[in-house]
């Protein structure tokens, strides 16, 4: 099948375990007694370039050096299927401003007097009627209360250089931050074989505990050298996490947005008037898709720890495929729809991000992109708002059958 496929090289991935994360271009191995070199107060971990985790990770992972000569060797296939899209114009220049947002209550207080008199009759046909209430009052945006975790310090894991908050680890989140001089600081978040590895910011991080309730053990690692690294932190700790769909309900690290934001406005805007999950997406997906362009200079230069930022992403226009999963996810979660940021490898090696949706609906997502069951959903943005041939690509991404997911976020 000839594809109208936009390949793209994700800036930032983890390698290290069947679901592991790396948010720099830096291997880590597990953490074993072995590797442990006494040093003062610290105990120094030496992070080999290879990872040494489960067997079904080993076949898919690559190095970040790896997908970028991956992604020249598809350079081919970019040319001949890219088209150009619209570049999203400012969004301080069309959104409205934010006075006229309202609460949940005022909307049904409004909708109840603003349409108690225009329901149709038995005579009047409910589109035409419909359509003269819309032309005369248009409704207004209203942006839901966004969910975050809840980090009041209640539950703590701590000592004198770092510290987890993990007062919502019911809610599948918890919040990590660092009080040493380390510039560049990691968190591992380990639960069985299952490995995640991240950059850490000092002023806090929120990080999803994606692989449901257990027994899980974070790490907080300081840079020595090169990639050798002394434990600053290492803490047990259990996780009954209430829900499975929460981790994907909440801002995290790579899916981070707040009630202020651009994106969870413009969501709300798209959103507005629609009922259930599969007409919410469609009219997001079908935004980001026609509004963001692939950034190629970004692809090309991308360093390695590269965090996305939906906001930035919805402002400028374009991005590389971690923005548009980032972008689509958060607008998704805005709305109360779960939704994933996948990465893995399509074709068997190229190095990629997409997203999954979950929905109980069954329905049509995109004109073309029809979702056949409930349960979690493949989408990918990218390929979609880079195709010539929408209904071709929409095949291909629905079919998933070369699609190897790595890591959830």
């Amino acid at each position: 099948m000839s594809l109208a496929l936009l390949l793209c090289s994700c800036g930032s991935h983890n390698e290290g375990g069947a679901e592991t994360s790396i948010a720099s271009s830096e291997t880590f191995s597990a953490v074993s007694e072995s590797t442990f070199i006494s040093e003062t107060a610290n105990t120094q971990l030496s992070m080999p370039a290879e990872s040494e985790t489960s067997a079904e990770s080993s076949e898919t992972t690559r190095t970040f050096s790896e997908v970028s000569e991956i992604s020249e060797v598809s350079e081919k296939l970019t040319e001949e299927t890219e088209t150009e899209t619209e570049t999203l114009p400012p969004v301080t220049e069309t959104d409205p401003p934010v006075s006229e947002i309202i609460t949940e209550t005022e909307y049904s207080e409004l909708l109840s007097s603003e349409t108690s008199e225009s329901f149709p009759t038995e005579t009047e046909p409910a589109l035409t009627t419909l359509s003269a209430v819309v032309s005369e009052k248009p409704a207004k945006v209203v942006v839901p209360k966004i969910k975050t975790g809840s980090f009041t310090g209640e539950k703590m894991l701590q000592n004198d250089l770092a510290a987890a908050d993990i007062t919502s680890a019911c809610d599948g989140v918890i919040m990590v931050s660092y009080k040493g001089e380390c510039k560049k600081v990691k968190v591992r978040i380990t639960k069985g074989d299952t490995v995640y590895d991240y950059d850490l910011d000092s002023k806090g991080t929120v990080f999803p505990l994606q692989s449901g309730s257990g027994t899980y053990n974070i790490k907080v690692l300081e840079n020595v050298s090169g990639k050798t690294y002394a434990i600053a932190l290492d803490m047990d700790f259990e996780a009954s996490i209430k829900d499975g769909l929460s981790p994907f309900l909440l801002p995290s690290q790579y899916i981070n947005y707040s009630q202020s934001d651009k994106c969870v406005y413009k969501a709300a805007e798209l959103c507005s008037g629609k009922t259930g999950t599969i007409d919410k997406a469609a009219a997001m997906f079908e935004y980001v898709t026609s509004h963001i362009t692939y950034d190629k200079e970004l692809a090309a230069n991308v360093k390695s720890g590269y965090i996305p930022d939906p906001d930035a992403t919805l402002e400028s226009g374009k991005g590389i495929c971690f923005d548009y999963a980032s972008l689509f996810a958060s607008m998704c979660r805005s709305q109360g729809i779960p939704a994933k940021l996948v990465m893995g490898y399509v074709r068997g090696d190229v190095y990629h991000a997409w997203n999954e949706i979950y929905t109980e609906e069954t329905g049509w997502i995109t004109v073309d992109l029809f979702l056949d069951k409930g349960g979690w959903e493949l989408l990918d943005p990218t390929f979609y708002a880079s195709a010539s041939d929408k209904a071709q690509v929409s095949d291909y991404i629905g079919e998933g059958s070369d699609y190897s997911a790595v890591y959830y976020y």
